[in-house]
């Protein structure tokens, strides 16, 4: 027995460990350490509960990097990714936390943000592993959703108070419902506000309608997922949580649409949760529970005059969000505790409904962040220097903790994850109920984008716990179908460009030379320009269509290529060719024959390559008039190209005319290989400065030409730069 108990476990040790890891990040839900800083500590077992479960995150961030060091599962990489991005936004967070008013606490709250980032690398190697986490987190949702809403249902009074007033009361009861109150202590922890009790009920919903959408003919699973989704459904509802309610809303609207389930029954579901949440919403008629409007009725700016009633059964606090100014927060897993403020930023609002909030605290927030713009002031700053209060946007939420240097990797992260579900989704090698549960976690995406307008993932709270899981998951699938994909040529509207290194287009070119030299080989050295040419003219798209390889030469493509999950390194510049193949021919004794541009430049080409390569053949050069050639002369110079018999005919004519001249000529050219390269020969022989290798790596050639050569890139840069990102667009989503 005991050796089946062994197999089993080491069957199944990365799923237990997972699990583990997991639950241990989850241990920390409405608590933290705070509790061991109280004098008196523990006050009771249920406290000493609550401290021990608030160390267990640590525990699971130590055991996920001695996995990652141990599987070096962290590289470069890794920070190109949207976990890798987020990563870069907690380490932002965490240094500014040196400018926090408390900074122990805000490098506390950043070491947890950043644990579960680190959890989910440790695992994300295995894409059904994080499907059992998302799978948890269902789970927790719905027994948080169900468990809470039952709690309340049992106090005294609670039946009584589900009158019709109750449904329709636009002052949210629910906070009042049996005197139980959002900043309630209950079970040794802080109460839950209804917009978390929505957040809850609301993930469960959408999953439940998703799977009901998707079950096919499977009857029994229909009508379990619908039951689901009813009665969580009726739970959102009863929270009164309305940035919850709008977004269920709009992600079941969305989800309809991505299943492609529309049916008049659907239909007519879908528009009465849309009226029903509308209702919920925008209508609103006095409350008459009494309760209600004696408790809302004691909170002003920033004051508390008196304590609600409540069950006796449970112990009331003063929540952070309403203490005033100049009172420091010491209730432990409730609160944070924080130094007294004496920021100079006036407040212009401080109550406790989450409309009230947001009237005002965005502004206050926005003032915070511009006394530190580049680095914010560490996590929860919104907590230390706002009186308590909570940002309410995750944008916002980001700024004022890791300022501008922290949310553009935070902002990259959601829009690098958006792409890659947009891709995967258009995938159609992936099976359908992979499509199906990517289905789901869009649904949920889009549920926790809209909570993001009014609520955050930049912290740490159970809505960054639910959507971490799904980015995870979305980056390791997207990882695997790239691995999956071998193929070297990117195929854009038609057009086909081969992703391979410089080094591997020479040693084609060698190739060409040595075994078929008989037969002419065009070679197209061009980046987003050639793109924009050949959807604008179609006949330039038939031309360029008989080359024999098309590298990319710009960013342009680079980009486009890894968006579409290919493995490319760097991109092909006619200058870098160039120099990667004399450097073959210095050795090997292969000749080059230069046709283009001015005959000051040609000449200063051929110093400078004789300079670097003695050893370089130059079969010959000849630049053409700036005219249109008679028929002579055309074949004067074709004669003099082949009566030089090079290896390689470099042509620098510029894009589209080389290439146009390349076609209307290659019956003609007894040459092996011909390859255009526009404005190559201007910076081999020095007439032009080209940018420096770091700028070409980060992407920002283009801006370098800008400035260096205006009158000839600025078409590029402001006419066909929008037009190939509305390429890039309509590729994408239509």
């Amino acid at each position: 027995m005991i050796e089946i108990i062994k197999e089993k476990i080491k069957q199944y040790k990365e799923v237990i460990l997972s699990v583990f890891l997991w639950l241990c990040i989850w241990a920390t839900y409405n608590t933290d350490i705070s509790r061991f800083f109280v004098p008196g500590f523990p006050h009771s077992a249920i406290d000493l509960i609550h401290g021990f479960r608030s160390l267990l995150p640590f525990v699971a961030l130590v055991i996920s990097i001695i996995i990652l060091i141990k599987n070096r599962a962290v590289s470069k990489k890794t920070f190109t990714t949207p976990l890798g991005l987020l990563g870069i936004f907690t380490i932002v967070g965490i240094f500014s936390s040196i400018f926090s008013r408390s900074p122990f606490w805000a490098l506390h709250w950043g070491v947890l943000y950043g644990a579960v980032i680190v959890v989910l690398l440790a695992i994300i190697g295995n894409k059904d592993l994080l499907k059992k986490v998302i799978i948890i987190n269902l789970i927790i949702a719905g027994i948080l959703a169900v468990g809470l809403t039952l709690f309340w249902l049992i106090q005294p009074g609670a039946v009584r108070s589900l009158t019709y007033n109750f449904l329709i009361c636009g002052a949210r009861p629910y906070e009042g419902l049996a005197g139980v109150f959002a900043a309630t202590d209950t079970f040794g922890m802080a109460g839950t506000r209804p917009t978390g009790l929505g957040r809850y009920a609301g993930f469960v919903a959408i999953f439940a309608l998703v799977g009901f959408l998707c079950a096919e003919s499977k009857v029994r699973k229909k009508i379990l997922w619908f039951f689901t989704f009813v009665l969580f459904l009726i739970i959102l509802f009863f929270s009164k949580g309305k940035t919850a309610i709008v977004g269920f809303s709009v992600a079941m609207i969305f989800s309809i649409w991505l299943a492609k389930k529309i049916s008049i029954r659907i239909f007519l579901l879908a528009c009465f949760v849309t009226a029903a949440s509308i209702f919920v919403v925008f209508y609103n008629v006095p409350c008459s529970n009494q309760t209600v409007v004696n408790f809302l009725s004691k909170f002003s700016v920033g004051k508390v005059d008196s304590k609600p009633v409540i069950s006796p059964a449970i112990k009331p606090i003063i929540s952070a969000d309403i203490k005033p100014a100049t009172t420091p927060i010491t209730k432990p897993a409730t609160t944070i505790i924080t130094k007294p403020v004496t920021t100079p930023i006036t407040l212009r609002t401080n109550v406790v409904t989450l409309s009230g909030r947001t009237g005002g605290v965005w502004t206050d927030a926005m003032h915070l962040f511009l006394k530190n713009p580049i680095f914010g002031f560490g996590f929860q700053a919104d907590r230390y220097f706002l009186n308590g209060q909570h940002a309410h946007n995750s944008i916002v939420h980001a700024l004022v903790q890791a300022g501008i240097l922290g949310t553009v990797p935070f902002v990259l992260a959601f829009v690098l994850t958006f792409l890659m579900l947009v891709r995967l989704l258009k995938n159609h090698n992936i099976e359908q109920k992979e499509k199906n549960f990517l289905v789901m976690l869009s649904a949920v995406l889009v549920f926790f984008a809209v909570r993001s307008i009014t609520e955050s993932v930049a912290f740490f709270s159970a809505d960054w716990l639910f959507v971490a899981p799904i980015i995870a998951y979305i980056q390791c699938l997207d990882s695997q179908v790239r691995g999956s994909n071998k193929k070297t040529q990117l195929d854009f509207y038609g057009n086909k460009i081969d992703l391979i290194k410089t080094v591997d287009v020479v040693e084609k070119i060698k190739y060409w030379i040595k075994n078929e030299s008989q037969k002419l080989h065009w070679v197209i050295v061009t980046g987003m320009h050639g793109i924009v040419e050949a959807e604008r003219h179609k006949d330039f798209k038939y031309v360029i269509s008989n080359a024999n390889m098309w590298v990319p030469d710009g960013i342009s493509l680079v980009w486009l290529a890894k968006l579409k999950r290919f493995d490319i390194k760097e991109r092909v510049s006619g200058a870098d060719l160039m120099k990667e193949f004399f450097q073959v021919a210095n050795r090997d004794g292969l000749s080059s024959y230069f046709y283009g541009d001015t005959d000051e430049t040609l000449g200063a080409l051929n110093i400078e390559l004789l300079k670097k390569y003695p050893n370089l053949k130059i079969a010959g050069s000849y630049s053409p008039p700036f005219r249109k050639l008679t028929e002579k002369e055309d074949e004067e110079i074709i004669q003099k190209i082949n009566q030089a018999k090079p290896d390689v005919l470099w042509v620098a004519l510029g894009l589209p005319k080389q290439e146009r001249w390349i076609f209307e000529h290659r019956e003609k050219l007894n040459v092996p290989v011909v390859i255009g390269v526009g404005a190559a020969f201007k910076f081999l022989g020095g007439k032009v400065k080209r940018a420096p290798t770091w700028v070409g790596r980060c992407g920002f050639e283009w801006l370098w030409r800008l400035l260096k050569e205006p009158k000839v890139t600025w078409k590029r840069v402001f006419i066909d730069m929008p037009y190939f990102m509305w390429l890039v667009v309509k590729g994408i989503f239509f």
